[in-house]
């Protein structure tokens, strides 16, 4: 059958399918298989479609209805955005090639990516264009049946700040035209034009995080970043030993590290670490204490980190090290305990994000080819009959909920990098679950105080939904909010209050008493 004949008996098909629905009929997944067959067979129509074919011929509100009944996936975007991972276009870095590092212009793929991983494939097809990689990947998320409203954007594939300012204004300015004309409307105008009519649209930018090095964080770059909309900065850490980024042709030192995280924290930034596991001129006990130092000592703590294992790739320098015998990555086995250790000592107010690349294990000459190394993790935890304690790990959508829920809002308080963090939490104690949390800095000797993330996890609810099985729109983000006023207030002596957030939540902020003061949202107190 070719494309026009199926589109063809979609149309007679349709109006008894929903006929169907409307009936009662058609209440779980079972009764819509059984609801499908009856159709065809009523129209003729040989080969039953696919969920996803049924979805695109629906209006946006019946989609938004029957999405829980058609989708092949969960419906919920348990973390409560949906994620749009992007690749800006291959640039060398200025400080040369890290010696693990695949990729880069000759390659025509970005740098530290070999081109085959899936949001590589994704942006190559688009041919790096930001616009079209945004609408492929909204259009996939109403294919699967949820309807983007609220969006995340990652920005990978190099390091950011050194990216040419035109080509990076021009790029971000694309990703806002992308969400702002989705549904249709057709919005001209520059950067700021594209952001303004971003904080009331259709789908709106509620997170925006970019990937760059610790050389590259003074202070005129986190403010070009933070003019971007930009909310998250993931920064290649690596190691906390000089020698081993040296060595590593790293471009950077540990004290380059340290003066990054302070600007960005003390601008309102989320700092994330990705961290590398079994670098050469490294070893496990170097690693281990990498892990311990990144979470215990005050010139460092960021809030979410990745572990990353070293790969051996063809084409590398690591991959010449390693044909010459001067490279000996140690065995998965010592790299699942350290992740594990990793994952049982995290603080509560660390999130570990990923722990492993997506690279094609094809390409992967020596180090972990395993695809499944999260589940060694978790065999590994299980035998040891402990349990993780970062943020993700507890996420109340992401755990089986044995026990009645029972609320209680926590805090957790630590020095980093000159200043005090506090954070808030919303928590279900008798499921050691997270809800909720709100991170506050206070920089030492500052007037301004800054809540640098505020999240509610759960059930994906679209801007002005409410549902009974969520825990977002629940009020808990503006309990946490008003907690941090307090304390900002009542402990401090500090009369203001800026937020970082994301273009799309300007509206949140401002319902809640809130004003635009330069890149941030603002209260006096």
């Amino acid at each position: 059958m070719d494309y026009y004949d199926k589109q063809e008996d979609l149309v007679n098909f349709m109006p008894l399918f929903k006929k169907a629905i409307e009936e009662g009929k058609v209440k779980n997944k079972k009764e819509l298989l059984i609801a499908k067959r009856i159709v065809c067979r009523q129209i003729g129509m040989h080969n039953i479609p696919k969920n996803g074919e049924i979805l695109n011929h629906f209006s946006q509100d019946e989609r938004e209805k029957y999405a829980s009944l058609m989708v092949s996936k969960p419906i919920r975007i348990l973390s409560g955005v949906n994620v749009v991972a992007i690749m800006t276009k291959p640039y060398d870095c200025p400080h040369g090639t890290c010696i693990s590092c695949p990729g880069g212009t000759k390659f025509n793929t970005p740098q530290s990516y070999t081109g085959f991983e899936p949001a590589a494939r994704r942006a190559l097809m688009n041919n790096y264009d930001p616009y079209k990689q945004v609408t492929a990947r909204l259009k996939h998320y109403l294919f699967m049946g949820y309807n983007p409203q609220k969006i995340e954007i990652i920005a990978i594939g190099g390091t950011f700040t050194t990216l040419p300012k035109e080509y990076v204004n021009e790029y971000v300015t694309a990703v806002y035209k992308a969400m702002n004309e989705f549904y249709g409307d057709k919005v001209e105008g520059n950067l700021e034009e594209q952001k303004k009519f971003n904080e009331t649209a259709k789908i709106r930018c509620v997170a925006f995080a970019a990937e760059t090095k610790p050389e590259r964080c003074a202070n005129e770059e986190i403010e070009r970043m933070l003019n971007f909309g930009i909310t998250r900065v993931e920064m290649g850490v690596q190691s906390i030993y000089d020698e081993v980024l040296l060595k590593n042709n790293r471009g950077h030192t540990i004290s380059d590290v340290i003066d990054a995280s302070r600007r960005l924290k003390n601008y309102g930034y989320k700092v994330d670490y990705h961290i590398m596991l079994n670098l050469a001129f490294s070893d496990k006990d170097k690693d281990r204490e990498t892990i311990n130092q990144i979470y215990n000592n005050d010139n460092f703590k960021p809030d979410a980190i990745k572990l990353y294992p070293t790969l051996v790739i063809r084409g590398t320098g690591l991959y010449e090290m390693w044909k010459r015998g001067n490279y000996k990555p140690y065995p998965i086995e010592d790299v699942v305990e350290l992740i594990a250790e990793a994952e049982v000592k995290a603080p509560k107010w660390l999130r570990i994000m990923r722990i492993e690349r997506d690279i094609p294990s094809t390409f992967i000459e020596n180090g972990i080819k395993t695809t499944n190394l999260r589940q060694l993790v978790d065999d590994k935890l299980k035998e040891l009959g402990k349990s993780p304690n970062d943020i993700r790990s507890r996420e109340i959508g992401h755990i089986r909920i044995s026990k009645p829920v029972k609320i209680k809002i926590n805090q957790e308080r630590y020095r980093s990098l000159e200043g005090d963090e506090i954070f808030l939490s919303v928590d279900d104690v008798n499921n050691n679950a997270i809800i909720a949390f709100l991170r506050l800095r206070i920089p030492d000797n500052s007037k301004e105080a800054f809540v640098r993330e505020l999240h509610v996890y759960g059930e994906h609810l679209n801007i002005n939904q409410n549902s009974n099985d969520s825990f977002q729109h629940k009020g808990f983000g503006k309990n946490l909010l008003s907690e941090a006023e307090k304390i900002t207030k009542e402990e401090y002596s500090i009369n203001k209050i800026n937020v970082i957030s994301g273009v799309g939540v300007r509206e949140y902020y401002k319902n809640l008493g809130y004003k635009r003061y330069k890149w941030y949202m603002s209260k006096e107190l």
